[in-house]
């Protein structure tokens, strides 16, 4: 649906105020027009459940809260305190509490604000400059910025080795470059991959500590499906929740243990983050609670994301098989890539499905595949695709990107949109 509110003039006179929330105002009812005749079909946008509470929870928005509990005398001793919150605070607590027994965890915390944040909160708050970090490179499915913020805090990269052909960590070469390098920690901050790979090997090392990103994960490890890296011996795992977990824009933190790493943590995000942020977290302790929802959310994940890669492979298209990567016990995610001969190549394809108002990531794809499009159902399972409609939605994918968009096509897509809404786990009344 092409935009009626006209573009901004950035050398234009000053906007009028009561025009300038009028345009606002007609822009958001577009997008969320545009949106109810979508399909979303990125790994990484979600459909938080906590649409369904935010009703109870947004008079705590623009509130200061702590989450530390404090005796009398602490809290006189405090720098800065506000009244009114005692209740809250306790309850931050037991959301905290809610979120470590969720993972297995000795310890928890909500106090970050999104995945990239986590990663600089915790190394400035457990990390010296000059220590080395063995990590994840991005052409090894690694994020794209991890490099980039722990070079600014002074932290020495290492690249894990790549095994090309199997699309994965080269397992015995990074054993070998650990015990000859000796990193001070090891970071497994994935953000790509077909498979979840296992990087038990990696906590059984002693020495460094261990922190795993799981970012794409969370769901899929708390229902049982994914192994916990807490398990394979990992010491922190953090975690944005607004990814493959349909949580609100925040991220988290577990630890194995309540240990020095864990107070030096938990000391630097004190430092590093003012507040707690108490609506979000409580909108994720009442998400993870909604156990029933996760599960359903869960099985039609990934039931959706490995149905719709072989019906794309079986039209053939330029689908990555997760057969070519890593081991076949590995299990699967939610992650669909379909290779292009070339960046443009790619663009133009990204370009026809969003044309058809199906949403996809145009990106360079990891292990040298070249650019292509990525895939995922994170949004969209919630949003009530099932099994039922994947054969539809494969053939609309196929003519768009063989043939480009066209109103038939955008009309099949609204359709297909709207009769999933019938199966949405968040009642649609709460979004659409």
């Amino acid at each position: 649906m092409m935009s009626s509110i006209p573009a901004v003039d950035a050398l234009s006179a000053p906007v009028d105020l009561a025009s300038g929330r009028n345009r606002l105002l007609e822009s958001l009812t577009e997008q969320r027009q545009a949106l109810r005749e979508s399909i979303v079909l990125t790994p990484v946008d979600s459909l938080p459940f906590s649409l369904a509470d935010r009703e109870c929870t947004s008079f705590l928005h623009g509130l200061y809260l702590t989450d530390k509990e404090r005796d009398r005398e602490a809290r006189m001793n405090a720098p800065i305190l506000f009244g009114g919150r005692q209740q809250a605070v306790q309850d931050l607590s037991y959301i905290h509490r809610i979120l470590a027994d969720a993972f297995g965890a000795a310890e928890g915390s909500l106090r970050l604000l999104s995945g990239l944040h986590a990663h600089t909160a915790t190394f400035m708050s457990v990390s010296t400059a000059g220590q080395k970090v063995m990590l994840l490179s991005e052409e090894a499915g690694g994020h794209f910025s991890t490099h980039a913020i722990l070079h600014r805090l002074g932290l020495h990269t290492i690249d894990l080795p790549i095994d090309h052909r199997r699309l994965c960590i080269n397992q015995l070469a990074t054993l070998e470059l650990i015990r000859s390098e000796r990193p001070d920690f090891i970071f497994i901050d994935r953000s790509e991959g077909l498979r979840y790979e296992d990087f038990s090997f990696i906590g059984s090392i002693d020495g460094p500590e261990k922190v795993f990103d799981a970012s794409h994960y969370v769901s899929q490890i708390l229902t049982g499906n994914y192994p916990n890296p807490l398990t394979w011996g990992f010491d922190l795992m953090l975690f944005s929740l607004h990814k493959s977990f349909p949580g609100p824009q925040k991220a988290g933190i577990v630890s194995r243990q309540n240990n020095d790493l864990w107070a030096n943590l938990l000391a630097g995000l004190s430092t590093l983050v003012s507040s707690s942020h108490a609506e979000d977290s409580y909108l994720v302790g009442l998400a993870l609670l909604r156990d029933d929802w996760l599960e359903i959310y869960v099985q039609r994940l990934l039931a959706t994301a490995l149905e719709l890669e072989t019906q794309l492979l079986g039209r053939g298209l330029n689908v990555v098989s997760r057969m070519d990567q890593g081991s076949p016990e590995w299990p699967s995610t939610h992650h669909i890539w379909i290779q292009a001969s070339d960046k443009n190549a790619a663009f133009t394809q990204h370009e026809r499905l969003t044309s058809t108002n199906l949403h996809t990531n145009y990106r360079k794809l990891p292990y040298g595949l070249g650019y292509g499009l990525r895939l995922g159902t994170t949004f969209s399972a919630v949003a009530g695709l099932s099994l039922c409609h994947i054969e539809e939605l494969t053939d609309i994918i196929d003519i768009a990107i063989r043939y480009g968009g066209n109103p038939d096509l955008r009309n099949r897509v609204s359709e297909l949109a709207a009769g999933a809404r019938q199966n949405a786990i968040v009642p649609s009344e709460y979004w659409a």
